[in-house]
């Protein structure tokens, strides 16, 4: 086998993940929906999120939780859709897996510090988007990361920023633009 047909193999790898990884173009729609909802309706009505001691806790937890779930769920029935799964979708897959545990781990020391988790979290975020879109060679992803990240890092320079707004600023650069342009690509990309 000759060099160039080794590297034809390789890029048609890519090709199929960026094709199988399409549904989960849907999952970062879903996820800057969600995180983007719920921090402008914390910011809108901070009464209600905050009503109680516990309530914006379990608010910022039960509902990503839950979105865990389906995700999950979702993610089962594609890839059983699909019927198998390449070295590079395996990979991706861990690499999200990954950020969850590291989400929930980031949530619960933030609860015994008494620290907010945005910026961990977010940084977190951009540096899986940043992987995940070097991996499967998509540079939307790449650049949604990068900006989430450098966008993080600007947080820590001016801690009076809202972290509501930084929320949905970030998560809309970072995880939308480039969760509808993997959703949306043509399959001959």
């Amino acid at each position: 086998m000759t060099k160039q047909e080794q590297l034809n193999i390789i890029n048609d790898a890519i090709k199929q993940t960026k094709i199988n990884l399409k549904p989960l173009g849907f999952n970062l729609i879903f996820w800057s929906m969600v995180i983007i909802s719920m921090s402008l309706f914390h910011y809108f009505f901070p009464k209600i999120v905050q009503y109680s001691y516990y309530s914006a806790l379990i608010y910022w937890v039960s509902i990503p939780l839950l979105g865990m779930i389906y995700t999950t769920y979702y993610n089962i029935k594609s890839g059983i859709k699909i019927g198998y799964e390449t070295q590079l979708d395996r990979v991706i897959r861990i690499i999200w897996a990954v950020f969850g545990l590291a989400w929930i781990f980031t949530v619960g020391i933030s609860l015994l510090y008494n620290v907010n988790p945005v910026q961990d979290i977010l940084f977190l975020l951009g540096i899986v988007l940043i992987m995940t879109g070097l991996i499967i060679k998509f540079h939307n992803i790449t650049i949604g990361g990068i900006g989430l990240l450098i966008f993080t890092v600007y947080t820590y320079y001016n801690p009076g920023l809202n972290l509501l707004l930084v929320n949905v600023i970030g998560i809309s650069f970072g995880m939308l633009i480039p969760g509808l342009s993997l959703y949306f690509q043509k399959e001959n990309e």
